[in-house]
């Protein structure tokens, strides 16, 4: 027991799981819409994720429910962000756009971070931090455009690209104004209030998506998908996540989430058999060593001042 709690006050451990599980939501995520619409997907998911997170949380949910209701305006903004917003956006998109499109908008997260942090005042970034977060960066860009910087050149913004820059923002904004909570809020009664909230801000689209067409329909190979999503990429990633930016802050949160695209291109190898290429290998460098310095080697720097 008392290893497991000292593993969630690790939060590069619980970034990189974190980024892990969201990793394989965009396999899995690109996957599911040969069986349903973005929206149900979503929606879905957190159904089953409130309903598997609620006899664990709901106790410590109702012992916070006085701050709650003290700070409800920013709660159903956060929840709204992070659950509504982002997941719904980013399955959407992946109908209009292509995979380089949307992993390189991804790649604007610790970008977006970064200046939401210093346009709040709540973190200021060191010359390793800016320097390891433009390495990371480089590191996703030459991944997602497969070594042909000409891509990057070529590639032309449509509908589900402005999806996506619009759910990276929304999520980057939610990792900043996490950071007005309170760290004595017990984590999972949070994370079940907020995907309360954001489960309910999807419905009315819900709603609107599914009529005049087939719902999806349950079976062996679209159950183990929602399983997927409602645990590893829902539960699991948001918990960390939370944990994450309480313990080590936005800044190096927003830096992780290089990794997402990056475990992505492993387990597209694994599962849909594409081949791991020299681009890849050179990319996946470049973002673990813009992950070094922004973190680790930052944090030895200003110990050494």
């Amino acid at each position: 027991m008392l290893r497991v709690a000292g593993l969630l006050q690790a939060p590069a451990l619980l970034l990189v799981l974190t980024t892990l599980f969201w990793g394989g939501n965009a396999v899995v995520g690109k996957y599911a819409l040969n069986h349903m619409s973005g929206i149900e997907l979503s929606f879905w998911r957190w159904v089953l994720a409130f309903l598997v997170l609620f006899p664990f949380a709901w106790r410590a949910c109702l012992r916070d429910f006085a701050y709650y209701r003290k700070h409800l305006r920013l709660l159903l903004l956060l929840g709204i962000l992070s659950v509504s917003i982002y997941n719904s956006f980013q399955y959407l998109a992946l109908q209009w756009t292509s995979a380089i499109n949307v992993g390189l908008v991804s790649a604007t997260m610790p970008l977006e971070v970064f200046l939401l942090t210093w346009l709040f005042g709540q973190e200021r970034a060191t010359w390793l931090q800016k320097g390891g977060m433009l390495t990371a960066l480089a590191g996703v860009a030459w991944v997602i455009t497969r070594g042909d910087l000409q891509l990057l050149i070529g590639l032309q913004f449509n509908p589900g690209d402005l999806l996506m820059l619009c759910a990276v923002f929304c999520f980057a904004l939610y990792s900043v104004l996490y950071r007005k909570l309170p760290a004595e809020l017990d984590k999972l009664g949070l994370l079940l209030l907020l995907i309360f909230i954001g489960m309910f801000g999807i419905l009315p689209f819900y709603l609107w998506d599914i009529q005049g067409h087939e719902t999806l329909s349950l079976n062996l190979e679209t159950g183990l998908i929602l399983a997927y999503v409602a645990i590893f990429p829902s539960i699991l990633s948001y918990y960390f996540w939370i944990r994450a930016v309480s313990v080590g802050g936005a800044n190096q949160a927003g830096l992780f989430t290089n990794l997402i695209s990056v475990f992505a291109s492993l387990l597209a190898v694994i599962f849909l058999d594409e081949q791991l290429r020299g681009y890849h290998l050179l990319g996946m460098a470049l973002v673990f060593l813009g992950i070094l310095m922004a973190t680790y080697l930052s944090k030895w720097y200003r110990q050494s001042q």
